[in-house]
């Protein structure tokens, strides 16, 4: 029994060592997104550390379950050196690709500001992108790469080793039952500190317990919420109103009365990467890195208080092509409700004889927008394998803005009309290359995505020359918008307000009623049935927005983070957990969100509370049920 106990030591010891590696990756974390974290005294960051424990024990305890089995296995096994050997590759192994993703979230937290879920593994298998990035991410982060080496160095050079004399002892093979009986029993513990000791397993969403929602990625960590969201897959139905009261509330099924004919108006959307309102002076008053865009607000009719409905690019093309939201852990295109029959604008003005297309400069497959674009009805795809001149590849993500965009003007000029396309630009991405001939006419300044986000409106500038000429270009309808927003030394778009905050404008060079602001709130969502409600369409589609241009309903953004849903409505916002509101804010005298109002404003929180119930009632039933589009629809 006395091997078998000093066993159970080193087991201890050796976990341990994994839990203290974490917490030097927490502080690395914490470090290099200090910006995000600024406003947290050193008794709060100190307590959030030990808070983070408990999600750190879980974490280890989940990927290192097959090395806890091994070693406690009873008898004698766990006394050969050979047997020793093979434990310490396995925990070397396992351990150094957990810490692994940990850093590495440590600067990809600047662009999702949340920790990275278990769709970044389908992301990877369905797109080349990593192998093809790698480089660059290795260049621009090597001290990530060094952190590594060292942290999986330290794994091995402290890794508990078993004492000669516990090798040279031997087991009473009369204890086996025994310490059969134990290893049970300490599984079984195992199992609880991974689920923790409550009646619900311990879920990503736990972590606002013990802070704000934007904090909450101090508290977790990556393994965890990589394991974590393995299981969330699957959406639960839920009932929080019958059906007939869920409808009065929110009701995705969209039929505006016309009494006007069909305007076969060509409609092209475009997705600028990156292009938080924060860049954009037409929509700040401030300083801004987009003077044509800023010249063509003018002209246009601008969202001020526009949001996306994510944070990546694969939760934009959803939410903007067919008012799909991403209301769950994993994004809609890699999720298994991918497959559903959809509606989108490409599927139902396909039906008035458009002609539909998607392009976008990166490498084919990139985060599985050709399969979408499928699914949504898309008829042709253009890639960097359609461009055909890898001269203007720009080493990392695809073909240049300005290139591609002229290719597309040409495209555009080809096609049959009425038509309706999306281009999604690239350059403005990190690692932000722009063409060499241009790096005396952008400069670098500030950070790093500034002198591309300049790029990518001077290709915008030159895109918009070129079609200006064509003849369909006054008979177009154009909507241009971004998928989310970028990193930002600015705290308003640091917070769960700002980092959603893109443009949203409609532009038509014919229509001069197409023009000024309006503080509505938008989101993507909003696009397909605006624009549906522009071209004066009156069949029923189905839309988890609404038209910007119906001013009688609630206008509202809705997105999901953390486990966390979030709500703006009117003048504030509301972070909702599934039961309860946890947050409320006003968010035109509060914009750093400093103040909760969830329990003083009651009949405010109970008002935005009722619309989510009903948007999270109807999105969970249609994905469940595939009711995507209105149940008479053939297509």
């Amino acid at each position: 029994m006395k091997g078998y106990f000093s066993n159970l030591e080193l087991l201890v010891r050796r976990l341990l060592l994994v839990l203290a590696l974490f917490t030097i990756t927490r502080f690395v974390f914490w470090i290099l997104n200090f910006g995000h974290f600024d406003s947290l005294r050193v008794t709060e960051i100190f307590y959030l550390f030990i808070v983070g424990i408990r999600f750190d024990i879980a974490a280890i305890l989940g990927f290192n379950i097959l090395f806890i089995i091994l070693h406690l296995i009873p008898g004698k096994i766990n006394l050969y050196r050979e047997y020793q050997i093979l434990l310490m590759i396995l925990f070397i192994v396992v351990n150094s690709l957990i810490l692994g993703s940990n850093l590495v979230d440590c600067e990809y937290y600047k662009f999702t500001n949340r920790r990275t879920t278990s769709d970044i593994l389908k992301y990877i298998f369905i797109s080349n992108d990593l192998v093809i990035l790698l480089p660059a991410f290795i260049r621009d982060f090597w001290y990530l790469l060094l952190l590594w080496i060292i942290f999986t160095f330290g794994l091995w050079k402290f890794y508990p080793r078993m004492y000669k004399n516990i090798r040279s002892s031997k087991t009473d093979t009369r204890n086996l039952m025994i310490q059969s009986a134990l290893s049970i029993g300490l599984l079984a513990l195992v199992l609880v500190g991974f689920r923790g000791i409550r009646l619900k397993p311990l879920r990503i969403i736990d972590a606002a317990k013990y802070t704000q929602a934007k904090n909450m990625s101090l508290v977790l960590n990556t393994p965890f919420t990589l394991l974590k969201s393995i299981s969330y897959q699957a959406l639960k139905p839920v009932r929080y109103f019958p059906p007939g009261e869920m409808e009065e509330i929110f009701n995705p099924v969209h039929q505006f009365n016309q009494d006007e004919e069909f305007r076969p108006l060509n409609v092209i959307i475009i997705i600028l990467e990156s292009m938080s309102k924060e860049y954009i002076g037409a929509m700040t008053n401030r300083r801004g890195y987009t003077p044509f865009l800023d010249s063509l607000a003018g002209e246009s009719l601008v969202f001020t208080r526009a949001f996306a409905n994510g944070i990546r690019s694969i939760e934009a093309f959803p939410a903007i092509l067919s008012a799909l939201p991403t209301l769950f852990t994993n994004s809609y295109i890699s999720s298994p409700y991918s497959s559903n029959n959809i509606n989108s604008l490409a599927s139902v003005l396909t039906g008035k004889g458009y002609h539909t297309s998607f392009f976008h400069g990166g490498n084919n497959g990139t985060m599985g927008f050709d399969n979408f674009a499928k699914i949504a009805g898309i008829r042709e795809y253009y890639g960097r394998n359609e461009y055909g001149n890898d001269n203007h590849y720009d080493g990392n993500w695809g073909i240049f803005d300005e290139e591609f965009l002229q290719f597309y003007a040409d495209k555009l000029n080809s096609f049959h009309q009425p038509f309706f396309s999306t281009v999604f630009t690239l350059s403005s991405h990190h690692p932000y290359h722009i063409p060499e001939k241009y790096n005396e006419l952008f400069k670098e300044e500030g950070l790093d995505i500034y002198r591309t986000l300049r790029y990518a409106d001077y290709a915008l500038m030159k895109f918009f020359r070129e079609i200006s000429k064509m003849a369909w270009y006054s008979n177009t309808l154009f909507v241009i918008t971004a998928d989310h927003t970028s990193y930002t030394e600015n705290p308003f778009y640091q917070n769960r307000i700002g980092k959603y905050a893109v443009p949203i404008i409609f532009f038509h060079p014919s229509d001069p009623e197409l023009k000024g602001t309006s503080d509505m709130i938008t989101q993507h969502c909003d696009i397909f049935p605006s624009v549906l409600n522009y071209l004066n369409y009156d069949e029923s589609f189905v839309a988890f927005g609404q038209s910007v241009f119906d001013t009688s309903c609630d206008h509202f953004a809705l997105c999901y983070n953390n486990g966390l849903y979030q709500i703006i409505m009117d003048d504030h916002a509301m972070t909702w957990d599934g039961e309860k509101g946890v947050s409320l804010y006003d968010i035109v005298r509060d914009s750093l969100l400093q103040n909760n109002l969830v329990n003083d404003t009651i009949d405010i929180r109970d008002k935005t509370e009722r619309k989510i119930k009903a948007v999270v009632q109807s999105y969970n039933q249609r994905l469940i049920g595939n009711v995507l589009v209105p149940v008479s629809d053939d297509r």
